[in-house]
């Protein structure tokens, strides 16, 4: 886990040096990035300002390629660039897709890249208020306990969701087969789904939860969380 963290670390950083404002980070690496313990074995870009990924496939590729020792396979398709880069039986995933404008935010990889020898970075991330917004939608899509903790780490930050991105991810979702039509956020508004998401977090025992955060967080980093994570909902 500490060699595809390490890997993952070489990636942002060569796309940092590469890509500059153009390569816009975001997804639970942001997270990562900020100091949030939760593992993660990917990395989600979007590159601006472009209308087609072919016209940036040749430059990521040749990017990775760079990193010493580096194997790399890639796919494309209608939603994505899809790379898999390998080094020394070590694997991790990038997926790149692109738009012509994202708002963002800035941040440094000072509590993340040090670890690994390597250079402090500014980097771009996707607005932390957009970021918080989809990650809300992405619990009603596939109700899955890492993504209310990384909004219960959002909402410690004190971000506030952007309501006009979660209004509209919620008019038009897209929902997980393992999301029984019966669980459905049937609301009208981003109100009503504060109070769905309160009441759905309130009904999740706390060893169910524990037990899906294992995969992403340590038995220490786990006790407490469901506590923390409803009484941070309640702040919404």
């Amino acid at each position: 886990m500490d060699k595809q963290q390490e890997l993952l670390a070489k990636v942002i950083d060569a796309f940092a040096e590469k890509f500059d404002k153009k390569a816009i980070l975001r997804g639970g690496m942001v997270l990562r990035i900020l100091g949030s313990p939760r593992y993660t074995n990917d990395l989600d870009y979007v590159f601006v300002p472009f209308k087609s990924k072919n016209d940036i496939v040749n430059e990521i590729l040749d990017c990775l390629k760079s990193i010493d020792r580096a194997e790399v396979r890639h796919s494309l398709n209608s939603k994505c660039l899809r790379v898999l880069l390998t080094v020394e039986q070590v694997a991790v995933q990038i997926e790149a897709t692109v738009a012509m404008e994202v708002e963002t935010s800035t941040t440094t990889t000072q509590l993340f890249s040090p670890q690994f020898q390597l250079p402090r970075r500014i980097i771009h991330v996707v607005d932390h208020s957009i970021s918080l917004s989809n990650k809300l939608a992405a619990w009603n899509e596939r109700r899955l306990a890492r993504d209310l903790y990384d909004i219960w780490f959002f909402l410690r930050m004190k971000i506030r969701p952007n309501v006009n991105v979660l209004a509209k991810r919620l008019k038009r979702p897209i929902y997980s087969k393992l999301v029984e039509k019966s669980e459905y956020f049937n609301g009208s508004d981003v109100a009503e789904f504060y109070d769905f998401i309160r009441l759905k977090a309130s009904e999740l025992g706390d060893q169910e939860l524990s037990n899906q955060l294992s995969d992403y967080l340590t038995p220490d980093e786990i006790i407490g969380l469901p506590d923390q994570i409803r009484a941070a909902l309640v702040t919404l």
